[in-house]
């Protein structure tokens, strides 16, 4: 059946992250949640149950263009903590590749003896899509 997802934020910057497989911390350069103490909206909306879409690219490659991935990576944001660090699951990837690391994964910019990091895009699923019949 086909479900409804939409996307939360794109292109959101890594700054650090640690743990292993399948499970990682990840903290970003910008705020992921929205405090009601703050006096501003969040920078990042991202609540635990969204998932994380990176573009894994081959050195070179230059930036994702929609046809041009090695593979796409999906994650599960399991866990939110101080406002800009994420708890991610490591769920599928379109290549078959397995588990690895949301931070290791090259954006093909850069060189390959260092490569930057694929930028993170958060999508909620919204449930089952339904059909009206007329």
């Amino acid at each position: 059946m086909a479900r409804n997802t939409v996307e939360v934020v794109s292109d959101k910057a890594v700054s650090s992250c640690s743990g292993s497989g399948p499970s990682y911390t990840i903290n970003y350069s910008a705020k992921v949640t929205w405090d009601p103490g703050d006096a501003g909206p969040p920078a990042i909306p991202v609540q635990v149950g969204d998932n994380v879409i990176v573009y894994k690219m081959a050195a070179g490659e230059g930036e994702h263009d929609g046809s041009n991935e090695a593979s796409t990576y999906t994650y599960l944001v399991t866990g939110i903590t101080d406002g800009d660090t994420l708890t991610l699951k490591y769920i599928t990837d379109t290549n078959g590749d397995g588990d690895d690391s949301p931070c290791d994964l090259p954006s093909g910019t850069g060189s390959s003896g260092s490569p930057n990091k694929a930028p993170h895009n958060f999508t909620r699923d919204l449930g089952p899509a339904f059909n009206l019949f007329v």
